[in-house]
């Protein structure tokens, strides 16, 4: 354990179920430009990798150009936004964390490759936001012209400028992916991997996290 003073939280499968929203956006958005939907072991590998949602597209329907996949991603966000959202469901334990780690002085941030309007309707939605300092994802003016999950700009150019009192050595990154397992190790901060999450193991554990859990409130054992 180490005093931990900056929490970074992934938000798919690390805070929150979002597989059912995720997984139930995608036949309407296929639907809605008249080509077939996968098969469902197709879509949950894409999940399971953590791709960005324009990264799992071209994964899907490798026919689509560049414009044509940021087509579908807006017209998937449009569907997720008005309806899905619904669907998601925090982790057990999480409101209970949050609130346990705010009342201990730490500050949390909430950074996901996921469109911010999306985490930021979820976090209301799930009464999740007054517990975070900051909420970064794509779409953030903050984040504007910066590369994604796992380039550390985020973490370099926003984070730790942000939060200058607390240092990479207080810094712990929870994610449930290898994408959120490489953040960290670009970003020369310790890792927790969330293994009830989206993740598949063969790609997490060769990035060498600092801990493991099982479940969110096994992170009181970890954070002092």
């Amino acid at each position: 354990m180490k005093p931990y003073s900056l929490i970074l939280f992934d938000y798919d499968g690390t805070l929150c179920d979002s597989r059912q929203a995720i997984l139930a956006t995608f036949p309407p958005t296929f639907a809605h430009y008249g080509v077939p939907v996968p098969p469902l072991v197709e879509l949950e590998a894409v999940v399971s990798k953590g791709l960005v949602m324009g990264e799992a597209f071209q994964v899907l329907n490798p026919a689509l150009s560049i414009d044509e996949v940021n087509e579908w991603v807006t017209t998937y966000r449009a569907i997720y936004d008005q309806d899905a959202y619904r669907l998601v469901e925090c982790y057990p334990g999480a409101k209970e964390l949050m609130e346990h780690l705010v009342e201990q002085g730490k500050h949390i941030v909430v950074i996901s490759n996921k469109g911010i309007r999306s985490i930021e309707t979820s976090l209301d939605y799930l009464g999740l936001t007054p517990y975070v300092s900051l909420i970064l994802g794509d779409g953030s003016p903050l984040l504007r012209g910066m590369p994604k999950k796992p380039s550390p700009e985020s973490y370099s150019k926003v984070i730790q400028p942000h939060f200058d009192l607390h240092s990479g050595s207080s810094t712990l990154m929870i994610g449930d992916t290898s994408m959120d397992l490489q953040y960290a190790n670009n970003c020369a901060i310790d890792s927790c991997w969330a293994t009830y999450g989206f993740g598949d193991p063969e790609a997490c554990r060769p990035l060498h996290p600092t801990y493991e859990i099982s479940s969110l409130l096994q992170l009181k054992e970890v954070i002092q």
